[in-house]
């Protein structure tokens, strides 16, 4: 479901705080009965990084809601989006990120990679304060693992993996 943005909200994503600006309004609009569950937004951005449209992808439960990268990233290709930040709420209030959140952002991170939509942020909002994974330099360390990760995986698969000589035997095979 896509939101309705008045035009003062299509604005230039500069901080996280802009984000915050943009959604919090929307998560006070909604009703009481559906505060107490989380929600899970997309914002696309254009190329300038200005806010083309935010949708609801999902609505969950009050611990939980399910977070698809695939879903993600279709509706980012469909709306021709340059970059995207992922929202959602924790009805609690509490904003700190939980285990599932962390691994949820990793796979979206990975995803952006190969679906070459750039995912700038990952908010979690209450209806007073936010938690910025950029800010909190989550992204940047979980990028940096990321890229460790691929190496550590390249440089095993080239040890590891045999190869054969010209003659047809094993070089380095594993037995």
């Amino acid at each position: 479901m896509t939101i309705r943005l008045k035009p003062h909200q299509k604005i230039h994503i500069q901080s996280s705080s802009d984000i915050y600006r943009v959604l919090q309004p929307i998560l006070l609009r909604i009703s009481k009965l559906n505060r107490d569950r989380e929600h899970f937004w997309l914002m696309h951005l254009d190329a300038s990084q200005r806010v083309r449209c935010v949708e609801l992808l999902g609505l969950g439960t009050q611990r939980t809601v399910l977070i698809d990268p695939m879903d993600v990233y279709h509706r980012a290709i469909v709306r021709r989006a340059s970059s995207i930040v992922v929202i959602h709420n924790h009805p609690s209030g509490n904003v700190k990120p939980s285990h599932a959140d962390k691994i949820a952002t990793e796979k979206l991170m990975q995803a952006s990679r190969f679906a070459n939509v750039r995912m700038l942020d990952h908010l979690i909002i209450s209806e007073h304060e936010y938690y910025s994974f950029l800010d909190r330099g989550d992204l940047g360390r979980m990028a940096a693992n990321m890229h460790e990760s691929r190496i550590d995986h390249d440089t095993r698969m080239k040890r590891e993996w045999p190869r054969i000589n010209a003659n047809g035997s094993f070089v380095n095979a594993w037995a």
